[in-house]
């Protein structure tokens, strides 16, 4: 890896704590000049993101990291003059990315929901910038994109913008939102955990700092949690689809089955269902997809035009 867009790293990286084991944790310290990030900063950067997601930024992501990949583009129809525009957008981000850095290395208890409250905003308005000045084409084509990157309602990341390429109507969207509403409380809960165990790692300079005990304590913590949320995430997805009609319920099912083949590998516990008897709780396993793996979070060189694929279940 050659480049590394440090915003969206901020941003992007956050949503699994997979992604601190392959080498986030190193490149996070050198964000801050060989220093850990103070404490909070993960749980701030995660928070942030979350939120953001829930209200389109995922499909941001997509169009600010795919825009180099040839496949991308391709999938997107993006025209020149449009990709020319995403990265204008990464540079001016760049800009901002060394004003964020020396605010949380000042952080303290009292200015933290502040620095949130501020990326969350401008998160926001990065996805303002997609949805004014995308063509209605365009953006049904993002829709799509990541609802198959995700892997459809089944993903412990759906969220309502990425179910719009199912064709909602302003009725379902309605109660669809109601429904993200009311597990939200839920799948934060496996969110702050991810957090949390994000800021262990982090604090100790990576997984390679830490004693072969607190390994296999984090080892347990995560393999926990990802049962946690493929259980959530079911339970999510029967109550997400009552609201669908047969045909959306097809128009899923296509989409699913016509997954691009640069995309990364879809979890087992999705392709197969895998569900442990007697507790109801899916089964974790080594080499299993953990809750955002699938999101392309590294900025990398394009040049070998192949698509940020992070570890595969395949």
């Amino acid at each position: 890896m050659r480049e590394i867009l440090c915003f969206v790293l901020f941003v992007a990286f956050i949503a699994v704590p997979s992604s601190f084991v392959s080498g986030q944790s190193r490149q996070l310290r050198e964000i801050f000049q060989g220093q850990p990030p103070p404490p909070g900063a993960v749980t701030i950067l995660g928070r942030a993101f979350f939120e953001a997601g829930e209200a389109g930024f995922g499909n941001s992501l997509v169009m600010l990291i795919g825009a180099d990949d040839r496949n991308v583009r391709e999938e997107l129809g993006l025209t020149d003059t449009e990709v020319n525009s995403v990265r204008l957008l990464r540079a001016q981000m760049l800009l901002g990315a060394p004003q964020y850095a020396n605010r949380f290395r000042t952080l303290t208890p009292e200015t933290q929901q502040g620095v949130q409250d501020d990326l969350k905003r401008d998160l926001g308005r990065i996805t303002e910038f997609f949805d004014n000045t995308l063509s209605t084409e365009r953006k049904e084509n993002v829709h799509k994109l990541v609802f198959q990157s995700l892997g459809g309602v089944d993903s412990p990341m759906i969220n309502l913008s990425a179910m719009e390429t199912l064709n909602l109507s302003d009725d379902q969207k309605t109660k669809l939102k109601g429904v993200f509403d009311e597990m939200r409380e839920e799948r934060m809960a496996h969110a702050e955990k991810a957090l949390e165990i994000a800021e262990k790692v982090v604090a100790a300079g990576g997984p390679q700092n830490l004693s072969e005990e607190e390994q296999e304590e984090l080892r347990k913590m995560r393999q926990e949690l990802e049962a946690q949320s493929f259980v959530t995430a079911r339970k999510l997805a029967e109550r997400l689809r009552q609201h669908l009609t047969p045909e959306q319920l097809e128009r899923e099912k296509q989409l699913i089955a016509s997954r691009p083949a640069f995309l990364p590998g879809l979890p087992r516990q999705m392709r197969e269902g895998n569900v442990e008897e007697g507790d109801g709780g899916y089964a974790p396993g080594a080499g299993s997809w953990r809750p955002g793996q699938a999101l392309p979070v590294q900025i990398q060189d394009r040049r070998d035009g192949r698509f940020p694929r992070g570890t595969t279940t395949e």
